[in-house]
């Protein structure tokens, strides 16, 4: 009987891991609160079966575990000779932390079932999203004092999600027949018309287009690529044409370039340049191994380079930057690493290669105008929807596995049936 209880247990535990890690990814564009209570009972409760705790095993070996592992720990050394306070020190180091999740996440979404419902979980918050944005845009809910640019998230990680939500929309109308296709191309024009028209997000103008891109690449052959490029700047231009807002956005980052090297450099793309001019300082200090965990705070707080912001600054508003800067080259080479086993991973899924490239795209790209890995909303995006490509990888180790077990099954009972038909004829 107990034997019993416990593989009933073991199984209702496991139904709701699927369920756990599509609400996360519900709530993950909507709620920083949500997302960490979600999201901490999702890894609690795939820590708990101990299948998944084999897979996560297995995971430890692979080069994007190590490379994440190393960087986290790294973190925590550089601590030794950061010149930061405690609090500054254990702050930045929290942020790496999340880095540890991805390996326990990865197990997670080792189903097919859990990766399309957490993809799709995600289209839905988007669609709430940018449906709550469109109507207060359009002049519906006057009642509600909220801004369209900005709901739930700031207005450059709604950007991002935006064009993630854009792509997946896009490529799962390309793959869908009937009236899945026309529910897909609905999602995504909703989504083109939010990031393009709505939201001031100007990296995340650059990243639609690149995604864009990057997707018709993926689809079609080389000369329809070109073709479909061609199209994709076309009607780029034309949108920049229509779209007021973008055009007012795009024109002020460049009068804004043009202020600072008129030496009027307290702008927001002005304050921007001036902490990249000190974090390269910061790095010229100690190129090697860096100035330590939440040096760059402890630094900006006690130097005051940029005297005009008053606000408190734990990076650069680059990711490379600010990895250069606590813990130098090696650092840099640890980060690239981890990317690059990232892309070598990506390349050997199936369905989730050309989401995986996507996701890895948009944050490449994103990193050199945010600290995107160390904030928890961003941070956590990444994380969730590499785990949710990389369940591939186990999931096809399984059947490879299942399909060399079946083949030598096969072959033993073929030598069975030769030995017996050897038998009967003596």
């Amino acid at each position: 009987m107990d034997a019993l209880a416990g593989v009933s247990t073991k199984f209702s535990m496991q139904k709701w891991v699927p369920l756990l890690l599509a609400v996360t990814l519900f709530v993950l564009p909507l709620s920083s609160s949500a997302k960490s209570i979600c999201l901490s009972l999702s890894v609690v409760v795939i820590l708990l079966i101990p299948s998944f705790r084999a897979e996560i095993s297995n995971l430890l070996t692979k080069d994007w575990c190590r490379a994440a592992i190393i960087l986290t720990c790294l973190a925590l050394i550089a601590c030794l000779w950061s010149p930061a306070s405690f609090s500054e020190k254990m702050l930045i180091l929290e942020k790496y932390s999340k880095f540890l999740y991805l390996p326990v996440l990865v197990a997670g979404f080792r189903s097919e079932k859990t990766r399309n419902l957490g993809l799709h979980a995600f289209l839905l918050a988007m669609l709430l999203t940018s449906g709550i944005a469109v109507l207060r845009y359009r002049g519906f809910l006057p009642t509600f004092n909220i801004n369209p640019d900005h709901i739930f998230r700031n207005h450059i990680m709604v950007g991002y999600m935006l064009d993630f939500a854009a792509y997946l929309s896009a490529l799962f109308a390309y793959r869908q027949r009937g009236m899945q296709r026309i529910a897909y191309s609905l999602l995504f024009l909703l989504f083109s018309y939010h990031v393009l028209f709505i939201n001031g997000g100007r990296m995340g103008y650059i990243a639609y287009f690149l995604l864009m891109s990057l997707l018709i690449l993926q689809i079609c052959s080389w000369r329809l690529a070109i073709a479909g490029f061609l199209m994709i700047c076309t009607t780029f231009f034309m949108i920049y044409n229509q779209s007021q807002y973008m055009k007012d956005r795009l024109s002020l980052a460049v009068t804004e370039v043009k202020h600072y090297q008129q030496n009027d450099k307290d702008t927001p793309v002005g304050y921007r340049l001036q902490f990249y001019q000190f974090a390269y300082q910061l790095f010229y200090k100690h190129p090697l191994i860096g100035n330590g965990t939440g040096s760059f705070t402890y630094y900006f707080r006690t130097l005051n380079p940029v005297p005009s912001w008053l606000n408190r600054l734990l990076e650069p508003h680059n990711q490379y930057f600010f990895v250069a800067t606590e813990f130098g080259f090696v650092g840099v080479i640890i980060l690239f690493a981890f990317f690059f086993s990232l892309i070598k991973a990506s390349w050997r899924l199936d369905k989730m290669r050309p989401i995986a490239f996507a996701m890895l795209l948009c944050f490449l790209l994103g990193n050199l105008t945010d600290s995107l890995l160390l904030y928890s909303g961003s941070g956590y995006f990444f994380i969730l929807f590499m785990a949710l490509c990389l369940g591939e990888q186990i999931e096809k180790s399984a059947e490879m596995v299942a399909l060399l077990d079946e083949k030598k099954n096969g072959l033993k009972t073929h030598h069975q049936s030769l030995d017996n038909s050897s038998s009967s004829a003596k």
